[in-house]
């Protein structure tokens, strides 16, 4: 089944904007711009939708306004509508435990501490599939992890991230064009080797 519906979690509010916890917000607007589709709040889903076509397809992109915790209210209530499977729908969301700048694909799997992916997995299961982006700093933090995914990119980070914005679209088309496991194989193996040659 082919990815449909790419859902990107986050907190809805001004205060929370641009925060390293809504990674996946920013990446869907990014996308919306690239594929030039057009944000539109649905009050039905409780969540901003951008939908168009691409290679034929209707793709949906959906930013959960419920805050992060309840995100999986949202994407039961739209594959319920629309009778969808879990595969596809295509979870972007951020990930402590990647360095900023990785990115990782993978098919189910546990929540990973995260309340947006523990709120899905409650909702329609665990096996969906995720588009994790790291923000791991390369310096130790003094924060708490809560303040820390609370808190805004420095302007260096920032620079690292939209670099790899651009390769992140690359990956999303690589997974509409052909597919989940055939997307994980070049983009883990992408990113396995650039961890290593930065780790050098």
């Amino acid at each position: 089944m082919a990815v449909k519906v790419i859902v990107g979690l986050g907190n809805p509010g001004d205060e929370y904007k641009e925060t390293r916890h809504n990674i996946g917000f920013a990446l869907l607007d990014c996308l919306a711009e690239h594929f030039s589709f057009n944000w539109k709040f649905d009050k039905k889903f409780n969540a901003e939708i951008a939908e168009g076509i691409f290679n034929d397809q209707k793709i949906s992109l959906i930013k959960p306004q419920t805050f992060m915790n309840l995100s999986g209210h949202t994407v039961e209530k739209f594959k319920e509508y629309y009778k969808l499977n879990n595969d596809s729908f295509l979870v972007v969301y951020d990930d402590y435990n990647l360095n900023l700048g990785q990115s990782k694909l993978k098919m189910g799997g546990a929540d990973g501490g995260h309340n947006g992916i523990s709120s899905i997995i409650l909702q329609i299961g665990v096996d969906f599939p995720r588009f994790r982006l790291g923000i791991h700093p390369k310096c130790k933090v003094s924060l708490n992890l809560s303040d820390f995914v609370l808190g805004r990119f420095d302007q260096s980070e920032q620079q690292i991230l939209n670099q790899m914005f651009t390769h992140w679209i690359k990956d999303v088309r690589l997974i509409l064009d052909e597919g989940i496991e055939k997307a994980m194989n070049q983009t883990n193996k992408r990113n396995t080797v650039e961890h290593e040659q930065n780790s050098e």
